[in-house]
């Protein structure tokens, strides 16, 4: 186990943290370094595409940029790179691979939430379909299932669900939903699978969770909006999207879907697949959408959302979940609401309503189709040619701080080395990040509910940022705590190296930095932070930024090569803690 390290003045990269500094660069450097809105479409490419723009867009558009991706987007153009990600095949195996491939090598008998800690950082750091990876981020924060919860023992499951959003990243708003609705991962998180029709003699009604969610965060919202994704009014105060009989007349829609009933096991009694019991038991069932059971399904009428699925004299589950979802698709919220947070996720925390009803327009117009909702998100004119101010930008997630490092700089592992020479899937051995204190307060797939890590609509309270108005998803999740947490753990990584097992000999962790092509630099303090600057920024770092890390430095000793190391350390240090590298601009 690695030494854990304290936030006290002493030597070398640990005499740079200073909570204050730090806390006011998470908590208020977004007021500082916000973009505000600037409105209008799709813009064409900018040539050239500087250094520090490509950055830019790639935080958005991946999970970090790496010096040959920087090239490769100076050269095609914005809009060509987009295309050529939707194009593109994996050469990752997939989620589901991983996960089974890191259980054997860990010989457990299945995957679990380890695996998916595991796969999710394999896919972020090295899949060459970033941007697909980055929206299936984005979606995962969205349609919510954790690890946190029953699904901790079921890293296939989960593995296939990352698998889904990855692949319907370029789909239809519409299929996705039914995907998500109809995966095992959700239903066993929000409890509608196995959801049984209404009995009145025992006086059982229909699950309700799902129902209830699907509307409230997967689809339309809480209230009524315009198409620009502001609230209609009426006297004054908002309207309410639905009621508790709307829930209801729901829950009964989703009664009746349980696990896949597999073809080998058709001879058996229905309710030994609804139920999975042992005799139809098959691992396939676990990564395979669930399916409608006619015995289970209620069939009185359902009213919802000014639909009715009439009583039915035969049970019919499909014909009740393409009205209930062709309804939740086709509502007139759903575009705004679910276009807001994805630009909120990729972009910005508080886009204009004219960049919200541009992408809702494109949203509509295409039937929900999400490579094209994605592109118009990413190539809007608040996007790419954003202009200073508080309302704009955003405060990054601590995990996608790391997946930017971890991208700008190269990574060694000896797992993910050992697996690829075995022929073997390879995965980074990273384990979770919960810990506020030690790491980063957030652990992918690992929410503490089905409403994310944080609410899109958070206002930080008691800052300047409420007080305008303006919303900090991000921000929640931002305490003194968290603030040193964050800066103690990229201390330690960058020290020791991060994950699998701790090698006492070399005094390291599994995933390494390589931090050579710096170490020339070590006598030359500004040239050194000026490389680093670059290659995390895109841009040389803000003069106050430039100035502390260059005088801390040049104090520091240069003798040994240790020394030199820890130089290089308190670069990527100061600039990791920065409110340049920390707001997402």
């Amino acid at each position: 186990m690695q030494p854990s390290l304290s936030c006290q003045p002493s030597t070398g990269i640990h005499r740079l943290m200073r909570p204050r500094r730090w806390l006011q660069a998470a908590g208020v450097a977004i007021l500082c370094t916000g973009l505000t809105a600037c409105g209008g479409g799709a813009s064409e490419k900018p040539e050239p595409i500087s250094d520090a723009d490509a950055v830019r867009f790639l935080e958005q558009a991946s999970f970090g940029p790496t010096p040959q991706d920087v090239a490769h987007l100076q050269s095609v153009g914005y809009s060509q790179w987009i295309d050529e990600q939707y194009s593109k095949t994996s050469i990752q195996p997939t989620h589901l691979q991983t996960v089974e491939a890191s259980a054997i090598a860990r010989s457990v008998t299945k995957p679990d939430a380890n695996d998916v800690n595991y796969s999710w950082w394999t896919h972020a750091l090295q899949d060459n379909t970033q941007l697909r990876q980055r929206v299936a981020f984005a979606l995962s924060e969205i349609f919510v299932v954790s690890t946190n919860s029953d699904l901790s023992t079921q890293g296939r499951m989960v593995a296939s669900y990352m698998d889904m959003l990855a692949r319907d990243s370029s789909s239809t708003y519409r299929q996705l939903l039914e995907d998500v609705a109809m995966h095992p991962a959700m239903g066993t998180y929000l409890s509608h699978k196995a959801n049984r029709k209404e009995d009145p003699t025992t006086g059982r009604v229909p699950d309700e969770n799902f129902a209830r969610e699907v509307m409230q965060l997967f689809s339309i919202g809480l209230y009524e909006l315009n198409p620009d994704g502001s609230l209609k009014l009426n006297n004054g105060q908002p309207i309410e999207t639905y009621n508790a009989n709307d829930v209801k007349g729901l829950a009964k829609v989703f009664t009746g879907f349980s696990w896949n009933w597999p073809s080998t096991a058709s001879a058996l009694a229905w309710w030994k697949c609804f139920w999975r019991t042992s005799e139809c038991n098959d691992p396939a069932q676990e990564v395979s959408s669930m399916m409608g059971y006619t015995q289970e399904h209620s069939t009185s009428e359902k009213q919802f959302l000014g639909v009715t699925v009439a009583a039915q004299s035969t049970p019919n589950p499909q014909l009740s979940l393409k009205t209930a979802l062709d309804r939740l698709a086709n509502h007139p919220n759903t575009a705004p609401f679910i276009s807001r947070q994805l630009i909120q996720r990729l972009v910005t925390s508080n886009p204009s309503s004219s960049y919200v009803n541009d992408v809702a327009t494109v949203f509509r117009s295409s039937g929900g189709n999400l490579q094209q909702v994605v592109k118009a998100i990413l190539l809007h004119a608040e996007a790419r040619h954003p202009s200073v101010g508080p309302a704009t930008g955003k405060l990054r997630e601590p995990i996608l701080r790391i997946t930017h490092l971890m991208r700008a700089l190269p990574i060694t592992s000896d797992t993910y080395a050992a697996q690829a020479a075995a022929g073997a899937t390879p995965y980074y051995p990273l384990p979770d990040t919960d810990n506020p204190g030690t790491a980063l307060s957030q652990t992918p797939m690992r929410s503490p509910s089905v409403f994310n890590f944080f609410r899109p609509g958070y206002k930080p309270p008691q800052t300047e940022l409420g007080a305008q108005d303006l919303v900090s998803p991000e921000m929640q999740l931002t305490t003194e705590t968290t603030v040193i947490g964050y800066a103690n753990f990229v201390a330690n990584i960058l020290n020791y190296g991060w994950g699998g097992r701790w090698n006492a000999s070399t005094q390291t962790n599994d995933v390494r930095f390589d931090l050579s092509a710096f170490t020339g630099l070590t006598d030359q303090p500004q040239q050194l932070v000026d490389a680093v600057s670059k290659r995390l920024l895109g841009n040389t770092a803000p003069d106050e930024v430039n100035s502390e890390a260059v005088a801390a430095i040049s104090a520091m000793p240069n003798v040994t090569a240790t020394d030199q190391r820890r130089r290089v350390q308190a670069a990527i240090l100061m600039m990791a803690v920065s409110p340049a590298f920390i707001v997402q601009q």
